[in-house]
């Protein structure tokens, strides 16, 4: 008799149930869940809309409980073939409707010892089939709303309000190990594309680009305290990249507004992920390129090694505030109106002028604007001297959104608490906000990238070795943008030497 027989390891009562046993078996689980939710009986311990709101939710959870076991019921009949069960495993998932406790079946191979054989490795069919991560705790929906949550309070912070919010208790070592691995993820993301591009000299491929007449790059730094031994500060850099602007009745917003935010080594590095992230999305050629920021030479002199025939500028809101410091506010306002008229000789002149009339306690800031001043003079005009207040039906504005976007998108989580950070975990935590202030945090969490991105040059090189019977002219054929973008010396020298296509 089905209902006498003996339970074996795997919790059923007769191993050899016809299929259709089983399914009838399985079937049971999904009745007894829906039994439980429609028992009228839950209503006995309703007093109010709290109790019933507790009451639903643990209506929830025994649903869902009883359906995951009904799918792990379906899943021993569909077991592949060499592999049996060898019993049940217990597991606590925490979701988005509290914490619940499931039994799975664990299968090994049959016909060959455990450890002896690659294809001998226990595995939990359930996990495979839900994407039950082993060692993780936290289910997918609730960690959206924890990653998400995390870019914008603290890890204890967030801890203690999903157990406030009434959502399960979650360790704020577990949120920060979860936050950290998908930033880590991300950074990876941008390190393979920028490989991808200046390495390789791959591009992507197949992906309708964008042809805009101008765009506009504004760049920008911030510096948080680093609790690492080497250093006390870090500096996370940021470009707001974006088409013009719509006019949106007496305001304006920035179109097609994007951002690149890391911790970068040195502006090198900075402006090849940002040149990576620009072939995403834009054909550049014939595209007019503004750069705007301060006087950081990461910005002013290696923007041009990148976009040669870019139109460079001294941020003005940090050029006017740094020359009313120097010189006082009157002496400003006649320096820049001699600068609103182009006349940038005569101002540079007037300003080093000035030099015996400059109190003492204004000489430093003064000799470091003026050093910087005659560094960078063909940087002090406005962009639109070049370009007038229209271009290509654009209308042009002031530029200066990056002091704002560091302020909101970067200061607010990352240095205005008292907070130090690692190397590693600051760079991780600007990945992660760069993807939510462009809108592409939760489009990243649900790919499920549950496995590191490995490094595209050295699989690359090895399908070079490997593809001998081919041709290696097609390999040899790509275009290089270092070599096409940068004015460096030594760059130069490779450009005339190598006789790589400098076209993108």
């Amino acid at each position: 008799m089905v209902g006498g027989g003996r339970k074996n390891a795997c919790g059923d009562k007769n191993r050899d149930l016809a299929p259709t046993d089983r399914q009838k078996g399985a079937r049971s689980h999904e009745e007894r869940g829906v039994d439980i939710a429609l028992n009228p009986s839950v209503l006995d311990f309703v007093e109010d809309i709290k109790t019933l709101e507790q009451a639903c939710l643990a209506v929830a959870r025994h649903l869902f409980v009883a359906l995951i076991e009904a799918l792990d019921d379906a899943l021993l009949a569909q077991k592949p073939k060499h592999y049996k069960c060898v019993g049940k495993r217990r597991r606590t998932l925490s979701t988005l409707i509290g914490d619940i406790v499931i039994h799975r079946r664990l299968y090994v191979h049959a016909s060959k010892k455990r450890g002896k054989k690659k294809g001998s490795k226990a595995r939990f069919l359930l996990n495979e089939r839900l994407n039950i991560q082993p060692r993780r705790r936290v289910t997918h929906g609730l960690l959206r709303l924890i990653v998400s949550a995390a870019t914008r309070l603290s890890f204890r912070e967030v801890s203690e309000m999903l157990e406030e919010a009434g959502f399960p208790r979650i360790s704020h070592t577990t949120i920060h190990n979860e936050v950290r691995r998908y930033g880590e993820l991300q950074s990876q993301v941008l390190q393979q594309s920028k490989e991808l591009l200046f390495v390789a000299g791959q591009r992507v491929e197949n992906v309708e680009l964008r042809k805009v007449p101008v765009l506009f790059i504004e760049a920008d730094g911030i510096i948080v305290n680093c609790q690492g031994a080497d250093t006390t500060k870090l500096e996370l850099k940021l470009a707001a990249i974006h088409e013009g602007w719509e006019e949106l009745g007496k305001r304006r917003k920035l179109k097609k507004a994007t951002t690149v935010i890391g911790l970068f080594n040195g502006g090198d590095d900075f402006w090849e992920t940002v040149t990576a992230q620009l072939m995403k999305t834009y054909d550049l050629t014939d595209t007019q390129i503004v750069i705007n920021g301060d006087g950081a030479d990461w910005i002013q002199k290696t923007a041009k090694d990148y976009f040669a025939d870019a139109i460079v500028q001294l941020d003005r809101y940090h050029l006017i505030r740094d020359l009313r410091l120097a010189v006082g506010q009157k002496a400003a306002n006649d320096l820049l109106a001699q600068l609103d008229r182009g006349d940038v000789t005569v101002f540079v002149d007037t300003l080093e002028a000035m030099a015996p009339r400059i109190p003492e306690k204004r000489r430093e800031v003064y000799g470091k604007l003026l050093n910087l001043f005659k560094k960078y003079p063909e940087h002090l005009l406005d962009y639109r001297h070049r370009l007038g207040n229209e271009y290509e039906g654009i209308r042009l504005h002031g530029m200066g959104a990056a002091e704002t976007m560091v302020d909101k998108k970067v200061a607010n989580r990352m240095k205005k608490r008292g907070m130090l950070w690692s190397r590693i975990g600051a760079c991780a935590m600007a990945s992660l906000l760069m993807l939510r202030s462009n809108d592409q945090l939760f489009q990243w969490l649900d790919r499920h990238p549950e496995n590191d991105v490995l490094n595209p040059v050295p699989r690359l090189r090895q399908q070079v070795i490997t593809s001998g019977h081919e041709a290696p002219g097609e390999w040899l054929r790509v275009a290089m943008p270092s070599l096409g973008y940068s004015t460096k010396p030594w760059v130069i020298a490779l450009r005339n030497l190598s006789g790589f296509s400098t076209a993108l």
